[in-house]
């Protein structure tokens, strides 16, 4: 990995002072890892008189907002082409995802670009390449990323980790590891944490905003949820679904929905915990989250999707809320009859 991080990094300052950009695509649905990580490495960039861009045509989530250099996000109208601007002088740089159907409306933006790269941790669902950096060894994009700066300083003699960067990558790191309890902390991602800490770091304040700090209409959701919550498989397996209706009932968001799934996970003897949502276009988004004895990633790309062993999601079409949940029920049984790796 270390030799494609340099190739990597020798490519981009390969770009300094010349009229090519790179483009950085985090995953629809941007989550803390993506764009804290999207954002470290613009920073970066920019400070190598690379020009570099961050297209996103989705809001920040609220539990993002505290991030710095959030001004740096072009926001572009993805309706039409012309915010993709000369894609062929253009690298896109994929950031925790692989595949460009992850970038959602930007899809054409990635494809259309004369290079693309990958700097992703998740388990690979197509053949690999030269530019796709896929460690899924790293508890967080952030951590590739890291090194990705780390070789650019090496390689440019700037230095490029400063507060900014490192409170963006600290943000993202803590995101995706739970605060540093999912199972996919390493001792890695414990010394890159020491690294990133410094004066004006304020650790309580980001893990308060990306796991604690609630509203009334999530408080209302979650009753929903401990009403609604069906257990099947001797109570091994959990699940729960939630219509638009329903959100606009209780003024609830998307981004109230966060971390909803891990209430359900947590109860004692669950192995299996799916939120099934509906979206305002008829396709089900399915998260899951699994105890070690259920991959989720594996369940999740019989239908499509991917993730991690323990964290996984899809998307599903052409079926209701209730024939989707059945038919995850019941595919749940051959899940927990899988040896897991």
């Amino acid at each position: 990995m270390k030799q494609k991080i340099d190739r990597l990094s020798a490519r981009l300052l390969s770009l300094s002072g010349r009229q090519e950009r790179v483009d950085l695509f985090p995953h629809v649905n941007v989550d803390g890892d993506a764009l804290g990580s999207a954002l470290a490495l613009l920073l970066a960039l920019e400070k190598l008189s690379v020009t570099v861009r961050l297209p996103l045509d989705e809001p920040v989530p609220p539990k993002l907002d505290f991030l710095p250099a959030l001004a740096k996000i072009s926001p572009v109208d993805t309706s039409g082409t012309g915010w993709m601007m000369q894609p062929e002088k253009t690298i896109a740089l994929l950031l925790d995802c692989a595949d460009p159907q992850r970038t959602g409306q930007r899809e054409a933006g990635c494809v259309l670009a004369e290079e693309r790269w990958v700097l992703d941790h998740h388990i690979a669902r197509r053949p690999l390449h030269e530019t796709d950096l896929v460690d899924t060894r790293a508890a967080a994009c952030a951590e590739l990323v890291y090194d990705l700066l780390l070789s650019l300083e090496a390689k440019s003699g700037t230095r490029l980790l400063g507060p900014d960067e490192k409170t963006l990558l600290m943000a993202a790191l803590i995101s995706d590891t739970g605060g540093f309890v999912y199972s996919n902390t390493s001792a890695r991602s414990f010394t890159i944490a020491s690294e990133l800490m410094h004066r004006d770091l304020d650790l309580r304040q980001i893990t308060y905003r990306l796991f604690h700090q609630s509203s009334q209409a999530k408080l209302r959701l979650k009753g929903y949820f401990c009403t609604k919550a069906r257990f099947s498989y001797s109570d091994r397996v959990v699940s729960a679904s939630v219509d638009p209706a329903t959100l606009d009932r209780f003024q609830a968001t998307d981004d109230d929905l966060d971390g909803m799934i891990n209430e359900l996970k947590n109860v004692a003897g669950v192995d299996l915990a799916m939120i099934l949502r509906m979206q305002a276009d008829g396709q089900i988004r399915v998260n899951l989250r699994t105890s070690t004895a259920v991959d989720a990633s594996q369940l999740a790309a019989r239908f499509g999707g991917g993730g991690h062993p323990r964290a996984a999601g899809m998307t599903l079409a052409g079926l209701s809320l209730a024939e989707a949940e059945k038919m995850l029920i019941e595919k749940a049984g051959d899940a927990l009859s899988t040896p897991c790796a």
